[in-house]
């Protein structure tokens, strides 16, 4: 047995939780069930439960000394990663580069460039102190790769531990857990919708150019509803009323919380997920993938990057440009309608349902933590060295970040 501090950092881990927290909580449920003492701390007091987690604010300062890993988010607070790699501990790091990040408005001020060159070193300070990484898509894995040859990380002693580097960095692709499949299993089909939008906070995935698609559908005679999880961006409610849309588009009705998202979710036909060319794309799978697996819904995605790339190989949806009002329209249409389509989509989902098990793709972080050993570089001279003039050049990384968010 193992205790494992899961910082959460700014995402809660109660009804509220998003696609960061949903993740938390479910790995640490794979955790715990594997016998493991797992504490979360978290940015604010959770009802959740289950045996073996402990769910607390208390600060980080104080949970350290109890616990013999750290698992943490991509860029978590520094002064986290340089007090728990002091301390010995072993950690365990969600890792991206920072590309999504430039699409903050902070970025765009006068001091943007510095802002982003911070964020860039606490990312480099990440990669070099991290004895295990965990990637959430096959391009991720490889965009991974190449930053640690990049920093310096990658060796003659990784290899000789290991060729396939097994080691230092896993592959737990966005899925889900068994709890949380027994879960939704049970949970009542809320009302009939054939089209659900589950979320996407960032202009890059906004679900505004399913609503010219909703209209072409209907006038070429089949009308779609579509409900919304979360709230839209700027302009949304307008369009919909501008395109004669209201009786067809469910707009949310303040928070969703966690525990109904299973209703409304079963009662789904398809599962919208569009977005724009943007680099942030190519190496990300978005988070909602997850929904599409856990309640058996095809997927109907935009080709700009690894989760079209995901959908395609694996068949479970159809992928359309979202600037092409037809062909999105008739991928909508297709994937609703009981049909060759829709029983071609379901029957991968069938087959693709490993790819998504929570459980099975975190048995190599499993076999780490019955035997905790740190990264074969470590205690290398020429990684200390490294680390400390990452620290010489950029000293800010020793204090707070700044906000961007």
């Amino acid at each position: 047995m193992t205790a494992v501090l899961i910082h959460a950092g700014p995402y809660p881990v109660d009804e509220k939780l998003g696609g960061i927290g949903i993740r938390l909580w479910e790995s640490a449920q794979v955790l715990a069930d594997a016998g493991h003492r797992v504490t979360i701390a978290a940015p604010r007091r959770s009802t959740f439960l289950h045996p073996g987690i402990t769910i607390t604010t208390r600060p980080w300062e104080n949970l350290l000394h109890q616990h013999r890993v750290l698992l943490t988010t991509d860029l978590p607070d520094t002064r986290l990663l340089l007090a728990a790699h002091a301390a010995g501990l072993l950690l365990v790091t969600e890792n991206a580069p920072p590309i999504e990040h430039l699409h903050y408005d902070a970025l765009a001020g006068r001091d943007g460039q510095d802002l982003y060159a911070d964020t860039v070193a606490r990312w480099r300070l990440q990669l070099m102190l991290t004895d295990h990484f965990l990637v959430r898509s096959e391009a991720e894995h490889a965009s991974t790769l190449g930053a640690l040859v990049a920093t310096g990380r990658l060796s003659a002693a990784h290899h000789r531990a290991g060729p396939a580097l097994d080691h230092l960095i896993s592959l737990v692709p966005i899925g889900h857990n068994r709890l949380s499949a027994r879960a939704a299993a049970h949970a009542p089909a809320g009302p009939g919708v054939d089209v659900v939008w589950s979320g996407g906070a960032w202009e890059y995935c906004h679900p505004a150019p399913l609503l010219p698609a909703l209209a072409a559908a209907r006038e070429s005679g089949r009308t779609l509803t579509l409900r919304l999880l979360y709230e839209p961006g700027d302009g949304f409610r307008a369009r919909v009323r501008t395109l004669g849309l209201e009786d067809q588009v469910l707009l949310p009705e303040g928070p969703l919380a966690h525990r109904d998202r299973d209703r409304i979710l079963k009662g789904a036909r398809c599962l919208a997920i569009t977005g724009a060319r943007t680099a942030e794309n190519r190496t990300c799978h978005r988070l909602r993938l997850r929904d599409a697996a856990l309640y058996r819904l095809p997927v109907v995605v935009d080709p700009h990057g690894a989760t079209g790339d995901a959908v395609a190989a694996l068949r479970i949806g159809a992928v359309a440009d979202p600037n092409d009002v037809e062909a999105l329209a008739g991928a909508l249409v297709a994937a609703v309608t009981d049909g060759p389509a829709r029983t071609g989509h379901l029957a991968a989902l069938d087959a693709a349902a490993p790819r998504f098990d929570l459980d099975r793709h975190l048995q190599p972080l499993l076999e780490r933590l019955t035997d905790p050993f740190p990264a074969p570089d470590r205690e290398d001279a020429g990684h200390r060295a490294a680390v400390a003039r990452l620290l010489a050049d950029t000293p800010a990384l020793t204090g707070a970040a700044p906000a961007i968010i």
